[in-house]
Parts: structure tokens; sequence; C-alpha cells
């Protein structure tokens, strides 16, 4: 009996137990200012990532909180964030909360470790909706974005561009797509476009000034995530998506795409794809600047695009979590402007002849000049699991493994052949609070295989490894948030043997005779490692509600990347002689014999930031400084090559007599044609620099309807005694928005100044004026919401040349564009 009584009494108590943890739950509802529900709202604790929503009629829910201390946030993009501290909670409570409207979309950024609005970031961001994408996106990621304050593009001609931050390009502007490397090519050469979609995102976020605490050495002057709901973290009911297309004029460009969101029960589906297809690119006048060219003429010839893409995926989400995957194929045939060989002759012995059903070489793309034909497989798998085990509030996974593959296509023969095959794993674990205290500490793993084949192969094959930890945390003290991390990263390289065969002279001697003999130099480049280690501090203070101060101090190591310390070789896309950090050429263009040190770049950074998101006008202002020991820029040496010839590997070796015949044979061609066949000699160099400067975007609300913006950026790059290339021009624009019953018109001016602080052998850009103009209108009709729009660009037909972009003298920006098209949401 007393056995009975004890386990009736045991099995009371438990039961007593569980109501009392449900009796914690806690419950409210989230309303606006007008007493209306606020609809999708994320409601999270303060130290987990575990999310719930807000029903149709506002009604939120958190169970199992008794014996936590509680302190509750409220996220929507239209309002200002809502929050109470609640203390250690006990006992079931009701809490309402009622927000304030925001004056700009207050956004949460997934990008950033401990996922702060953009009024709470520590750290400069802007995010991009999929509202403003879905009419507005370009053919490249860099175009889409360079409106976007403090980032411009590197303009490759339409066909290629990718994003400019702060001056900041290449490897140290970080390319994710869910916080996963977009593990493409396109951080070696701008004629290499960015292998990440933007037609399925629901938000890009760009991460201005360092972000080497989270993303590695590679974000040291900025992040691009491309957030998309390819991985669903959660089931909507039943079936919902879009359709959009489009037609341009500039271009004769058509474009459509399609999204699907379905899900029941445990398991959500996601799908998108898109086309797009492409004739060359219209410009005002000749394409090459001071060449009148009548085949060349209103156009940039070689500039046509094909592209298709496709991405599905699968979760399973339960109450604890969830568990996906996806998979994604990407194909993109274009073509490369300015992308031309002194001898357009073609040696057949060594070119492997193109069956058409391997790549788009029928007659018509054959005589167009070279041609990227890019094939790129991509698998993915992410999940959450809340609260696995003590002290951890929440685990989180992505893995991501990339096969990637493009062929340069000359005249139907198969030029150079790149593929990266890589690896990308993240972990992340949030932890529960230590004092006042909140954060998460991750691992990350990147493992990357880079082969280059053929004619312009001029970074050699290369193993890469990285291996990194990091941590981020947070505090709290009334109206201010403080935020310290820290991550040690290291980068391993192991890259085969470069055997370069180079004759050179000065840029301003005679070109007929003064070549130097030629040389052959074996290099036995083996391994190279560098330890990073990068922190910051900041602090963000919301001194009324919705305005804010920020401040980050940090310092960030970088790695050189793989192209920046092996390049030997002719990079006919940027018309260059590229030379890497390791090798070693004097003033007469004669080489080292043995390979130079090379040191890590290492910058101290200070960024402020004020932010105002009420009221009738408002405003975000940014202001950095930093400075950077080592700087790794890639410099004009004044010197031009005849590049006898480039090999890596065990491809092939050469004797001295055989070098000097080449030469020989480039000497009689001279003779033959009038012109030698060279390209000035680009070097990777190392010097410490300073880079400063700001970006602000204000708007002014004159009405309900009407709406008075502006923004200006500006960035001052430069060595001790010389300034860096490549580095954008101030930028000033004005714009007017309306929107009421139904439509939405806008209009846009924005002026890029003349860039006369350039590098030595550089030359100087003028400046130039974009009018720009959009028209949207709006209906519903059987359940489907009918977007209608109509958009201008480059209005007045302005030329326009891209002070940032390698072909500024070749490739215009495009000219008058008229987009028409129709987006449908179900």
């Amino acid at each position: 009996m007393f056995k009975q009584n004890l386990l009736a009494s045991g099995i009371a108590s438990a039961l007593l137990f569980s109501l009392s943890v449900q009796a914690a739950s806690i419950t409210g509802t989230v309303t606006d200012s007008k007493g209306n529900p606020v609809a999708g709202a994320d409601v999270k604790i303060e130290g987990e990532k575990k999310v719930v929503k807000t029903d149709a009629n506002g009604r939120y829910e958190i169970i199992d909180m008794s014996g936590k201390k509680v302190h509750i946030h409220v996220y929507s993009p239209a309002f200002l964030h809502g929050d109470k501290d609640l203390g250690l909670v006990s006992d079931a409570q009701v809490v309402n909360f009622t927000l304030e409207p925001a004056a700009v979309e207050n956004i949460l950024v997934t990008a950033n470790a401990l996922r702060t609005s953009v009024l709470e970031s520590v750290t400069p961001v802007s995010v991009i909706s999929h509202e403003q994408l879905a009419t507005k996106q370009a053919a490249t990621l860099g175009d889409t974005l360079k409106q976007v304050p403090g980032v411009h593009s590197t303009y490759f001609s339409a066909v290629s561009s990718s994003p400019i931050i702060r001056g900041n390009d290449g490897p140290r502007v970080k390319i994710v797509q869910n916080s996963l490397d977009a593990a493409d090519v396109s951080r070696i050469g701008p004629d290499h476009n960015v292998a990440v979609g933007v037609a399925g995102a629901t938000q890009i976020e760009v991460l201005r000034g360092p972000a080497t605490l989270q993303y590695g050495s590679g974000a040291i002057g900025g992040v691009v995530n491309v957030v998309d709901n390819r991985i669903p973290s959660e089931v909507n009911e039943g079936v919902s998506g879009e359709f959009n297309a489009n037609y341009s004029t500039v271009n004769d460009g058509t474009f459509a795409s399609g999204l699907v969101n379905a899900g029941s029960g445990n398991w959500a589906f996601h799908a998108n794809g898109y086309v797009r297809e492409t004739d060359n690119t219209e410009i005002p006048g000749d394409a090459e600047l001071g060449v009148h060219d009548e085949h060349n003429h209103g156009v940039i010839e070689n500039t046509d695009m094909d592209v298709d893409n496709l991405i599905a995926g699968l979760s399973y989400v339960g109450k604890d979590g969830y568990f996906g995957f996806a998979v994604e194929q990407l194909n993109n045939f274009y073509g490369v402007p300015g992308h031309m060989h002194a001898d357009e002759a073609h040696d057949d012995e060594h070119d492997d002849e193109i069956h058409t059903d391997e790549i788009h070489s029928d007659e018509e793309h054959a005589a167009d000049g070279v041609k990227l034909d890019v094939d790129m497989t991509r698998y993915q798998v992410a999940g959450e699991w809340h609260s696995p085990f003590a002290g951890i509030t929440n685990l989180t996974f992505a893995a991501g493994y990339t096969d990637y593959q493009h062929s340069e296509i000359e005249a139907g023969q198969l030029g150079t052949v790149f593929s990266n095959e890589a690896t990308d794993v993240r972990i992340a674990a949030y932890h529960k609070g230590i004092g006042d205290w909140h954060g998460v500490l991750g691992l990350q793993f990147n493992d990357g295989s880079y082969v280059a084949e053929g004619e312009e192969a001029y970074t050699p094959t290369t193993d890469s490894n990285s291996y990194a930890l990091f941590v981020v945390e947070q505090k709290r003290i009334n109206d201010v948030t403080i935020e310290l991390g820290a991550r040690f990263e290291r980068n391993e390289y192991s890259a085969g043997d470069v055997d370069i065969a180079l004759a050179a002279q000065h840029l301003d001697a005679d070109h007929t005779d003064h070549f130097h003999d030629a040389q052959d130099v074996e290099y036995f480049l083996g391994d190279y490692s560098f330890n990073n280690v990068s922190g910051s501090v900041g602090f963000n203070w919301e001194y009324n509600q919705g305005e804010s101060v920020a401040v980050t101090v940090s310092h960030s190591e970088r790695a050189p990347s793989h192209q920046e310390l092996f390049s030997a070789g002719q990079h006919l896309a940027t018309q260059s002689y590229d030379l890497g950090l390791v090798y070693a050429i004097s003033d007469h263009g004669w080489l080292g014999e043995s390979l130079q040190d090379v040191e890590q770049e290492v910058s101290t950074n200070l960024d402020l930031t004020l932010r105002k998101y009420t009221g009738d006008w408002g405003y975000t202002a940014s202001f950095f400084y930093n400075q950077s020991n080592d700087y790794i820029y890639q410099s004009n040496t004044g010197l031009i090559a005849e590049a006898v010839a480039h090999e890596h590997g065990d491809e092939a070796e050469h004797d001295e007599a055989e070098v000097d015949d080449h030469a020989e044979e480039l000497h009689d061609e001279h003779d033959a044609h009038g012109e030698a066949a060279t390209l000035p000699i680009y070097a990777f160099r190392q010097s410490d620099a300073t880079l400063y400067g700001f970006e602000v975007e204000a708007f002014y609300d004159v009405s309900d309807a009407l709406r008075l913006s502006g923004f200006t950026d500006y960035t001052r790059a430069k060595l001790d005694n010389e300034d860096l290339p490549r580095i954008p021009p101030l930028r000033v624009g004005v714009g007017l928005d309306y929107q009421a019953n139904n439509w939405n018109i806008d209009v846009s001016v924005t002026y890029y100044d003349d860039q006369d602080k350039v590098a030595p052998n550089e030359t100087v850009t003028d400046d130039y004026v974009l009018l720009d103009a959009s028209v949207q209108y709006e209906l519903n009709q059987a359940n489907v919401d009918w977007v209608f729009y109509l958009r201008g660009e480059n209005l007045t037909d302005e030329e326009a040349r891209v002070h940032t972009s390698f072909l500024k003298s070749l490739a215009p920006l495009p000219g008058r564009n008229l987009t028409v098209g129709v987006r449908a949401l179900f």
C-alpha cells in the first residue's frame, strides 16, 4: 500500500509540475498604435534563436518559460521593435505589445549572428527587400546593388558585375547565399559573373565594413548575403507563389521567373527558377573611348547572355526545429567584351573541338568572340535544433557543396577551363545567459579545389582549406546594446609549380626593339599558411524610440587569396599580364629567381552610424576610417610584356632556346603586322593604406503620398604616397516617390563626380548624370495580386564610363532602356 501511495503521489507531483510548466507560458497580442492586430510579427526571447510568429489576430504563445529570465523582443518590418524585460518567470503571464510605425522598413538581418534589426545593428547594414528586388533586379548582382549607399559595381559590361563596398572588391567582399560561400570564381576576375541569382531572394543584406568575425578574412571589406527560402524553416499551409516576366529594350532582353512555396503537416517545399536571354547591349556612342568604329558604334559587341537557374528544397519542421535539403542547377552562357587575342589564329593541335550538344557553339555564336559557358550544381543542407542540451538554447547547422565550372569558348573551340569544387560548413551554438551576457559560439570549415587549364590559366591549380572558431557576445544595459566578438582563422594553400617565360620593357619605350631577352623562370610554390586573429567591440544606443547611434572598433586580419598570391600570366579579359605577390619583378622587367615573403593584411577600423526611423523625416549616416598595414593592391607597373608563355604544373617545360625562338617569332609578328603582341604588367603589391569616407541617406515626407529622398557616398583610398586604383568617385542622388490609389511612381537623378584621384598609370574618368524613373500599378483580380510596371533607366541616353571598371575605355554603361513587366502573386 505504501508503495502504491508513493507511486500515486509521484504521478500527482509529475502532473502538477507539468501543469506548472504549462502555466508558465507567456501569451499576448501585438497591435499597432491604432489597435489593429499585427500579423506575422516575430516574437523571440533574448538569447534564444527560436522564433514564434503572431497569427492573423496578432496573438502569440511561448511555452516552457518557468524558471527562466525572460526578455521578449517583437519585430515587424513596418514597425519599430518592441521589447519588455519580465525578469525571472515563475507563472503564466500575459504580455501585450503596441508597436509604433517605422518610417522605413526595419528588417531583421539574418547575416548578423544574433539576428538584430537594422535599427539595432551595431555595424552599418542595408537590406533590400523582396518587393524592391522584384521590379528592380538587374542581370548581375553588382548592377542590382549599385544604388545602395556605399556600394558600387565592377561593371564588366552588362554581362558580369560584382559589388564594390567602400572601394573594396574581389577577395575583400564576401558573397554568400544564406550565409554559405558562393564558391564560384567571381573573386578571381571581373569577367567571371557571380553565380548567385536574386530572382528568388526574400532579401539581400549588405554589411558594410569588416564582417570578418562571422565570415572570415574574405569579408574584411564587407558581406553581401543573398537570402532565400530554398530550405524552408517553417510550414506555410497550402500553396503560394508568384510569377514575374519583363522585356528590356536596351538589349532585346526577356526575363521570366517563378516561385512556389507549399506545405502540409510537418513538411515544407520550395521551388524557384528563372530564365534570361539578352542580345548585345546598346550604348549612346562608340564602345571604345575616343575611337570611332562603325562596327562598334551604338553597341557593345559580344554582350549577349543566355541563362537559366532552378532551385528546389524540402524540409521537415517540428516543434524542436527543422532539417532540410536543397539542390540548385545554374547554366549561364554569355559573351565577354574586350576579351581578345593579339593573334586570333588557333592551333588545332592544342584546341579541342567542341560538340554542339555540349555547349552553345553553333555558327551564330562561333563568330561572336569569346564566350563563357558556366555549369554549376550546388547542394545544401541546413537545420536548427531548439534546446538540444543543457546550457544551449539553439544549435544551427548549414553545409554546402558546390561543383562549379566554366569554359571559355573561342570561335567554337575550347579555350581555358576554370573549375572550383568547394565545401563550406557552419555550426553555431547559442548559449543560455551567463550573467547578463548571451551569445553564440561558432565553427566554420571550408575546403576548396581550384583548377585552371588552358591558354589563360593565369592562376595555378590550388587546394585551399580554412578552419575558424568565432564567438559573439551581447549585453543590454537599458537602451544600450554592447557587442563583443573574436575570431581565429587558419588559411592553408597548396599550389602547383609555375614556369614563366616573359619579355618586358617600359611602357614609354619604343615597342619595336627594346624588349629585353625573354626569361624562363620556374617557381616551386609549395604550401602557404596564415593565422588570422580578428576582434571587435561595439555598442548601439537607442537614445530615443526609433533613433540610435552605433560605434564599432575592430581589428581585422586577412589572408591573401590564391589569385593575389600566385597569378602569373596573361589575363586577357582585363587586358593585363598579372603577377602575384610571391613573384618579384624589377623596374626594368626582370623576374626574381626566388619567391618573396608575403604578409597577411591587418586593418584597424572605426565605424560611426546614426539612424532615425520615425516621423516625417529620417536618415541613416555612416562614417568610417580604416588604417591597413600590408594592404594588398594590384598596380600597373609601367611595364609591358610580350607574353612568351606561362605554364602551370607539369603542363609544359621550356629550355632557353625554345623561349628565344618564341620571342623571335613575336618580333617577326610585329614586323609583319606593325604591332607587337603586348600587355601592361599589373603586379600585386603590399603597402600601408588609409581608407575613409561616408554614406548618408535621408528622406522627408512632403505628404502621406509623396516622399523626397536623397543619398550620397564617398570613399577616399590612398597609400602613403599615392592613390589606390579603381576607387569610386563621389556620388549624390535625389528622388521623388509617389504612392496612392494603387499607383507607385518614382523619379531619381544620380550624379557621379569625375575621378581624378588616380593611381600611377591610371586614367581620369569624367563625371556624368543618370536619370531613372518607374511606374507601377497594382490590382487584385480572382484572388491574384497583379503588379504592372514600367521602368526607365538612363533616360537622357548619357554616355557614362564607370571608373571602377577594367573596361571603362571599352564598355560604357548601357544607353536608354525601358523595361516593361508584370508580376502575379497568389
